[in-house]
């Protein structure tokens, strides 16, 4: 019986904090001994329903968000160029995570840091479904295959379940990260939620 604890990883490739977070949580888990449960979600579903608003949408927060993204960014060694499609609607790449999840979930991690990668390092539009297709032909799945799975009833339904429940959870933007009850948001309480995990050893 596996007792580790599991981290629910609720994102969507449109924030640039879940970006961030994104390319840590599975180090995070690790040396914590936890195991991660990716989640995509749809982030404007979750502010609408909750009243919030992007941080970009405030003057002061959006200047200061270039530079704190950069900060971090620079921290962690990636890579982070802000999109000049931004925000962008993200239902089709959220779709075509979710139909990964259902089919492959193993290859889910990769995808989702892929797309990504796409949209905050290269400035790819990846709400285009020919992009989704050469980004998921690249991590080795079938991309017409993911595509067209993104469009069936079954993953629909299921995006807008996992939306719910985050925000039933209390998730009220992205990254929003749970162990069982307790929700950790956004990329800097990383180092709380592994501190968090280690407590419980």
């Amino acid at each position: 019986m596996n007792d580790r604890p599991v981290i629910d990883f609720f994102f969507d490739v449109g924030s640039p904090y879940a970006y961030l977070a994104a390319t840590q949580i599975e180090a995070v888990a690790k040396r914590a001994g936890a195991d991660v449960r990716w989640r995509p979600f749809l982030l404007g579903a979750v502010f609408k329903e909750t009243g919030n608003e992007m941080p970009a949408r405030v003057a002061h927060k959006a200047r200061y968000m270039m530079k704190d993204l950069a900060r971090w960014a620079d921290l962690y060694g990636v890579d982070i160029r802000f999109p000049s499609r931004f925000p962008l609607a993200t239902l089709k790449p959220q779709r075509a995570l979710v139909a990964v999840a259902r089919s492959t979930p193993d290859e889910l991690p990769r995808f989702a840091l892929a797309l990504f990668r796409a949209y905050w390092a290269d400035d790819r539009d990846v709400s285009d479904p020919a992009v989704i297709r050469e980004v998921a032909d690249g991590c080795g799945l079938d991309g017409a295959a993911v595509t067209a799975a993104a469009e069936e009833p079954e993953v629909k339904d299921l995006l807008r379940s996992w939306t719910g429940e985050a925000v039933e959870r209390g998730a009220f933007g992205a990254p929003a990260m749970f162990v069982g009850d307790e929700l950790f948001w956004g990329n800097d309480r990383l180092v709380l939620l592994e501190r968090f995990l280690e407590s419980r050893k």
